[in-house]
């Protein structure tokens, strides 16, 4: 599934060095969702990722929200 994280310049920079985004990684399933959640943390990045598709949801967060409980490893060249 394809799913929307939300994050600042200075984690997508740690991100891009360790080559990977730490577990858990939380993400939204909707654009709008993932846009909302960063006009309202200030947090202006959003990255396109694709999780499982049995990726855990998170509960409340207007049940649009899933969390991967394992690092999410960029592939070659995703970056």
């Amino acid at each position: 599934m394809i799913v929307y994280h939300v994050c600042s310049l200075k984690k997508l920079l740690k991100y891009k060095s360790v080559g990977r985004i730490l577990a858990p990684v939380r993400a939204w399933e909707n654009i709008e969702q993932a846009q909302r959640f960063s006009l309202s943390t200030g947090r202006r990045i959003i990255l396109r990722l694709k999780f499982p598709d049995d990726a855990g949801k998170l509960e409340g967060h207007f049940n649009q929200a899933r969390v991967l409980k394992q690092d999410y490893v960029f592939k070659s060249g995703e970056f």
